[in-house]
């Protein structure tokens, strides 16, 4: 057998009414238990205190907005958390991807418009080829578990048989198997996608009223912001 680089690319969601946006965060193997064991660690640091346990899951919105399980976690910490989770996925050798649509300029120009996740997939999944391509690798898709699940597989075998939709149709040929999903709970890599995505689409959608919130979410930003190897929003 010949060797060949395998990759494995994490993909979550994050969206408002008017935006829908999905991230991925690529990885080898040595990055993926970086990223594994850095954020074990940062939740073992604060476990007992706040209500927070070993396990606890690093999900976005809860994370920032200090609802379910970090509800009774100060501001501060809850920033010290997400920026030290940014840094160990910046610092771990991945590479994120972030693609995006205007799904309101969707609905404007389209009298039956796809579904933006399946759209706003396609470009992802096109941009995780490319990046395979170039690292001379294949990848293989993990995603959050959604009811749509049976659906995007459908159309993952569709767009590697016979090319994405739109001008930039691409034949997925460095994508492998189909595309697995997995509950975010248990897993550190779709976690660390959630966290990339959800700060960027917050980035993009939302402006801060006060300059502290800001600043600290530019720090926080600032540790993958080197990493990413491709970002866009599409604007029909």
């Amino acid at each position: 057998m010949y060797p060949s680089a395998l990759l494995l690319a994490y993909v979550d969601e994050s969206y408002t009414v008017d935006r829908f946006y999905l991230g991925a965060v690529v990885v080898d193997g040595a990055a993926a238990s970086r990223i594994e064991t850095g954020l074990d660690a940062i939740m073992r640091d604060y476990s007992g205190r706040f209500g927070l346990a070993a396990s606890t899951e690093m999900h976005g919105n809860p994370l920032f907005q200090g609802k379910e399980e970090w509800r009774n976690v100060p501001t501060r910490v809850r920033i010290n958390v997400y920026e030290r989770a940014m840094e160990v996925v910046g610092g771990s050798g991945a590479r994120v991807v972030l693609r995006g649509m205007n799904v309101r300029r969707q609905r404007e120009r389209y009298v039956d418009p796809h579904p933006p996740h399946e759209v706003v997939l396609g470009h992802l999944l096109e941009r995780v080829n490319d990046y395979a391509g170039s690292a001379g690798a294949h990848a293989l898709v993990l995603a959050d578990e959604v009811h749509t699940h049976e659906r995007h597989r459908t159309n993952f075998r569709h767009f590697r048989a016979g090319g994405t939709p739109g001008y930039r149709s691409t034949v997925l040929r460095r994508l492998i198997d189909t595309i697995h999903f997995a509950p975010s709970n248990h897993s550190r890599l779709l976690q660390a996608a959630d966290l990339v995505t959800f700060m960027h689409r917050r980035r993009c959608t939302h402006t801060e009223p006060d300059a502290r919130a800001q600043a600290a979410n530019d720090a926080i930003w600032s540790h993958v912001a080197p990493v990413i190897s491709h970002e866009l929003c599409w604007e029909p």
